[in-house]
């Protein structure tokens, strides 16, 4: 899995390709129609490098050469105007005009080269297209205060984790935070980690999602050379990505290999500095009980621990939507 930088700019060579084919269509035709053209534009080459030369040693016959190639370009329009086609017919074809498809302006990232690179971040996220719209803003706490007796305690512990995500996603690129989130199946853990993605995502930081189950089984393809040509990229995004998710942890199958994996994903992250969300159904002690203390150590040393308290949201949702 390649960075969204050099996908965004595999992308742009490939529209840099295309416009220098056009133009070479461009110019095929109009050999065709004029083939005097060739001539002129041989002496306009002529006459553009003895300008330079002219400029460099500080000559007296600049404005001659520049005389010259004003004249050069007159007829170069009228043959083209000549034969149906606009005067700047055969000019370089540029798909950006700001940056003429360098990607670049005064040296800055041009804003074609920003919507590039964006659009390869959130493809290369792996977010599903539900995960994609569960935002900050579409979260519905609304969901914590009907819970019965607890509706309060829920509430009020799940708007904290929710403010908490939102400072997260704001500024993990800075602080290195990490996140470990346990909680009950259904009571918001993927879709606060989904928030977080996205918000990322709109800061232009790279994003990569996986549960942990099909994340070791990369992992194992790739150790184990079992031929999933996607596994060694894969692996190699895990640790370079700018925000790391690693949803149900607790759900892949157990081996040392596994436990080996996750110690080394958590210890070189935070040694790098890259910030890790963490999921599980799993309580404190059954991550303990499944994994080294070692692993253990490092949830409790580098990561903010959150539990979210509450029913299944799933099933809520389900109920409120057949009494309608």
């Amino acid at each position: 899995m390649e960075s969204a930088y050099v996908l965004a700019n595999r992308e742009l060579e490939e529209i840099r390709s295309k416009n220098r084919e056009l133009q070479s269509i461009r110019h095929a035709e109009v050999l065709l129609k004029a083939p005097r053209i060739t001539e002129v534009e041989g002496e306009l080459m002529k006459q553009g490098s003895r300008l330079l030369g002219s400029v460099f040693n500080k000559a007296g016959d600049f404005d001659d050469i520049k005389s010259k190639i004003q004249s050069l370009q007159k007829q170069k329009a009228k043959l083209l105007s000549d034969i149906g086609f606009p005067e700047d017919y055969l000019d370089d074809i540029y798909s950006c005009r700001a940056c003429r498809d360098t990607g670049f302006v005064e040296g800055r990232r041009c804003a074609c080269l920003k919507t590039l690179i964006s659009k390869h971040i959130g493809a290369n996220a792996n977010l599903t297209e539900s995960m994609r719209g569960q935002t900050f803003e579409s979260f519905d706490m609304s969901l914590f205060a009907n819970q019965g007796e607890e509706s309060a305690k829920t509430l009020k512990i799940m708007r904290i984790i929710c403010d908490k995500a939102l400072e997260f996603a704001e500024s993990f690129d800075k602080t290195g935070d990490n996140f470990l989130i346990m909680g009950n199946a259904g009571t918001g853990k993927t879709f606060i980690s989904s928030c977080i993605a996205n918000r990322a995502l709109e800061r232009g930081k790279t994003v990569y999602y996986q549960t942990a189950f099909r994340l070791f089984e990369f992992f194992e393809n790739a150790k184990f050379n079992k031929g999933d040509e996607d596994a060694a990229e894969t692996v190699k995004y895990v640790y370079d990505v700018d925000l790391l998710i690693i949803d149900d942890l607790g759900t892949e199958f157990q081996t040392q290999f596994t436990s080996a994996a996750l110690f080394d994903i958590i210890n070189l992250r935070i040694i790098s500095g890259k910030s890790t969300i963490i999921s599980s159904n799993l309580g404190f002690e059954e991550l303990s009980n499944l994994y080294s203390q070692r692993v253990v150590s490092r949830f409790m040393g580098d990561y903010k621990i959150f539990q979210t308290l509450g029913k299944d949201l799933r099933t809520i949702k389900r109920a409120a939507t057949k009494n309608q």
